[in-house]
C-alpha cells in the first residue's frame, strides 16, 4: 500500500501522457463516427487502429504500473472523497483495459489486422470465432463513446474540486 498522499513524478507524468494519448484517440474515434465521405472516414479509421495500438501498448504499461504502485494514501479528511476518487480512477482504468480488448478482438475475430506500418500487419485470425465480432465491436463503441467520456468528465470535475479544495487550504 502507498503510504504518500502525492503521486510520484513518474505516476504524474504517465496521467498526462495518457490524457494526450486518450485525447488522440477520442479525436480521431469521433471523427470516424460523424465522417460523412467513406474515404476520409477509412483513412482516419486506419490512424486510429494503427495509433491505437501504441497508445495500447503504453497504457498496457500505465494500467500496470497503477495496479503495482497502487493509489496515494488519503488526505486525513479526505477519506470520503478518496474512497469515490479511486472507485472513478479503477473504473476509467478497468474501462481503458476493456477498450484496448474489444478494439483489436473485433477487428481480429473479422479476419482483419492492425497495420503497425507500412509494411507490416499483426493479425491474429479469430475469423473463425465471428460470433465476438458484434459483441467485442458494440461493446468498445458503447465504452468509448459514452462511458470513457462520461467518466473522464468525472474525472476533470473531481479534479477541479480537489483543486478547489487544495487553493482553500492555503
Amino acid at each position: 500500500m502507498n503510504t504518500s498522499t502525492h503521486y510520484s513524478a513518474l505516476a504524474q507524468f504517465m496521467h498526462w501522457l495518457t490524457v494526450i494519448a486518450l485525447s488522440i484517440m477520442l479525436t480521431l474515434g469521433f471523427m470516424m463516427v460523424f465522417a460523412d465521405e467513406r474515404t476520409f472516414k477509412h483513412a482516419v479509421e486506419g490512424i486510429h487502429v494503427t495509433t491505437g495500438f501504441y497508445l495500447g501498448l503504453f497504457l498496457l504499461v500505465r494500467i500496470g504500473f497503477r495496479a503495482f504502485a497502487g493509489f496515494r494514501a488519503p488526505e486525513p479528511d479526505e477519506q470520503t472523497t478518496f474512497k469515490l476518487a479511486k472507485g472513478l480512477q479503477s473504473l476509467m482504468l478497468l474501462t481503458l483495459l476493456v477498450v484496448l480488448i474489444t478494439g483489436p478482438l473485433y477487428l481480429f475475430t473479422e479476419g482483419e489486422g492492425i497495420a503497425l506500418s507500412s509494411q507490416t500487419t499483426w493479425l491474429i485470425d479469430l475469423s473463425g470465432w465471428s460470433w465476438l465480432h458484434e459483441p467485442a465491436e458494440e461493446i468498445h463503441k458503447i465504452l468509448a463513446t459514452y462511458v470513457l467520456p462520461g467518466l473522464i468528465a468525472l474525472h476533470m470535475l473531481a479534479a477541479i474540486k480537489q483543486f478547489h479544495r487544495e487553493v482553500n487550504r492555503r
